[in-house]
Parts: C-alpha cells; sequence; structure tokens
C-alpha cells in the first residue's frame, strides 16, 4: 500500500508525493531546468522532514518546507483530501 505524502512547498506549489512506506524525510528532486534556462543538477534536491499531523480525527504525513500553523495544515488537507494514514502505517514508523 502507498503512503501519500503532503508537502508544503515553499513556493506555493503543495503536492502530494506517494511513497512506498512512511518516510521520515522526504528528498525532493530539482527542477530539470533552472530560470537562466541551464539544466541543473539532476542529483540536487533538497531535503524536507515529515511529521505526523492529526487533522478531525486521523494522522496525516505532512513535509513542510515552510512554516505553516495548525489551522492552515487543515485547510490544505481539506482542500487536497490526501488519504489519512492507516494504523499499519503508524505503527511501523
Amino acid at each position: 500500500m502507498r503512503i501519500q505524502h503532503l508537502l508544503l512547498s515553499s513556493d506555493g506549489e503543495n503536492q502530494i508525493i506517494e511513497t512506498e512506506a512512511i518516510e521520515s524525510e522526504l528528498v525532493i528532486p530539482a527542477p530539470l531546468s533552472t530560470a537562466t534556462g541551464s539544466e541543473a543538477d539532476s542529483s540536487a534536491g533538497r531535503r524536507v522532514a515529515v511529521k505526523k499531523h492529526y487533522c478531525k480525527g486521523r494522522y496525516y504525513a505532512v513535509a513542510l518546507e515552510r512554516h505553516a500553523a495548525s489551522n492552515e495544515i487543515d485547510d490544505i488537507i481539506d482542500f487536497m483530501q490526501p488519504a489519512p494514514l492507516d494504523d499499519q502505517a503508524l505503527k511501523n514508523h
């Protein structure tokens, strides 16, 4: 079963990233090209810590690349509707 991680990105492009298991840290790949049009180092990426966030009786895997208040995270969960963590994923993490 795949686990959905909600990434609150610093560029405002929040997204859901699926992995095989709950991660303690996500590695977000760098864009393939830079603003100048040159190729970026595809091996470069950024690491974002993942935490469990409690919202409406369920836990979600949330990676915060920027500061977000708890109620803002709740609103983004409501908007993007990632799958909550199941009991098995919580036990294994």
